[in-house]
């Protein structure tokens, strides 16, 4: 099913407006426009672009778009490139991998992070390359570049993905919006683009436009220069706040693609998003364990009510405001890549550290349940990832909740995890892989075994199962996601 990109309008391609083609090509003019909008909280500009002395430095910016051109002037050697699926397929090749041979990427990408035209002048930039030279996509390969960043990602650090495209629903939509609750509970900010209304470019409701429908992400509409909705904006209760998108006299001018000091006026919720996207920058620099669902929150909080016009009455008026001032520490996030194997009748459970909601994390408590009941706990310092329960009964399965602390109190505790049967590993045994290990995952655990174990264990293909050729340590690499590093365990084999 194809992805299309949620319209940017290009207003020089497009011949509408009041800009002139010839001023495509010059460097921006020392404030933009857009940068002056959202650093007050009324009209008229002041003239003034400067929102403080957070620049995003250390934080990445994931731009799941056409790419990026990484030599452009506004994000000169902070561009790292990610996964590029249209090159990896061969429907669609660049050289270099992740590079932009459409505009839009680039574009968005100078939005969030441009030196001179960016939120987030020192973020890092992760090309992540989704759509072909003409903008369009598959649905499939979002997904897998949205797991890719899952499993670049680290957990528990805060980062930042923009999705300036979107579908309808009906095309097989809500797989792209389950990959983007993933990246949310893992602990990264996603804003969204509400999109551009339909194929004759009227308004529709954003809750139609996947991944705008995702409650927890930051899904964003459009408004000009007068603070007048873009007539092209999507709308609706799913748009969380609006922010500058440009409208037929004015766009917003950013990083294009055929050189690099080309530069482009363009429109749209496309345009929107990105600035969004780079004040979380900001705020995730500034406390980088800041949870993704409180960073998201304080930027709707910290909006400006009440100034948008041309609003519908089911829309919500707030208006992107940069405000640096700190969040409130929380309590800490889940524990994500929860991994549980078995043997010599243990039970070994690792798991990645969740957000410390702005509050370093003091303990990690690990609770062994037996028919809803506690029957081992063990509280471990922060730092420390996993934990081993021996001496359990054989054959029986038990369930595991995992629970971070921090100054604030207690985090989310995971829900109740059950265990596979415990089990003894015995030489000569064939065993499948998943009566020995396990991840808290919508997707497969991929197993490898390290080369000094060769003659200890080893792998069978089909069907996929553990060899026990001998007594001794079985070295095993765990990951959800190819490219992840793998969680090492050792396997006893009695």
């Amino acid at each position: 099913m194809d992805v299309k990109r949620l319209i940017a309008l290009c207003i020089v391609a497009a011949g509408v407006g009041q800009i002139p083609a010839s001023l495509a090509l010059t460097a921006p003019v020392s404030t933009a426009w857009h940068l002056d909008r959202i650093n007050q909280a009324q009209l008229p500009l002041d003239g003034n672009g400067v929102h403080g002395q957070l620049t995003g430095e250390g934080i990445d910016i994931y731009i799941v778009d056409t790419g990026v051109r990484a030599s452009h002037e506004q994000v000169l050697d902070r561009v790292l490139p990610g996964i590029d699926i249209p090159t990896e397929n061969g429907t669609s090749k660049v050289n270099p991998v992740t590079s932009d041979c459409d505009g839009h990427g680039s574009h968005v990408a100078g939005l969030a992070a441009g030196s001179t035209v960016g939120v987030a002048p020192r973020a890092r930039v992760i090309a992540v390359r989704v759509l072909d030279c003409n903008g369009d996509g598959e649905v499939a390969d979002v997904v897998e570049a949205l797991q890719w960043i899952r499993a670049h990602h680290r957990s528990g650090v805060a980062a930042v993905v923009n999705l300036s495209f979107g579908v309808d629903l009906g095309d097989d939509g809500t797989s792209i919006d389950r990959e983007v609750q993933a990246l949310i509970d893992e602990g990264v900010v996603v804003a969204v683009a509400s999109g551009n209304g339909d194929a004759a470019g009227r308004p529709i409701d954003g809750c139609k436009i996947a991944p705008g429908d995702v409650p927890d992400a930051l899904t964003v509409g459009a408004v000009g220069s007068s603070d007048l909705v873009s007539y092209y904006s999507n709308n609706g209760p799913c748009v969380d706040l609006y922010a500058p998108g440009g409208d037929r006299l004015r766009g917003l001018e950013s990083a294009w693609k055929d050189s690099d000091t080309d530069y482009e006026f363009d429109i749209g919720t496309s345009m929107a998003s990105p600035l969004v996207a780079g004040y979380a920058a900001l705020l995730a620099q500034q406390q980088p364990g800041l949870c993704a669902t409180t960073i998201s929150q304080a930027i709707v909080d910290r909006s400006t009510k009440g100034v948008i016009t041309g609003m519908t009455a089911d829309s919500l008026n707030r208006l992107l405001f940069i405000d640096t001032a700190p969040i409130a520490a929380t309590a800490p996030g889940e524990a994500a890549h929860v991994i549980i194997t078995t043997d010599s009748q243990s039970l070994v459970v690792s798991w990645d550290s969740p957000c410390d909601g702005g509050s370093a994390l003091t303990s990690t408590r690990v609770s062994l349940l037996r028919n809803g009941k506690v029957v081992k706990r063990m509280d471990v310092a922060a730092g420390t990832n996993a934990v081993r329960f021996t001496g359990l009964a054989l054959g029986k399965k038990y369930q595991v909740v995992i629970k971070a602390s921090n100054a604030v109190g207690e985090g989310i505790a995971t829900s109740r995890i059950t265990t596979m049967a415990v089990r003894k590993i015995v030489s000569g045994q064939l065993v499948e892989l998943a009566a020995l290990g396990s991840i808290t995952s919508d997707l497969p655990l991929i197993w490898s075994v390290s080369q000094a174990s060769k003659k200890v264990c080893r792998l069978q293909a089909s069907p996929l199962r553990l060899v026990a050729l001998r007594k001794g340590t079985c070295r095993v690499g765990l990951r959800g996601i190819v490219g992840q590093d793998p969680v090492i365990r050792t396997l006893r084999i009695d």
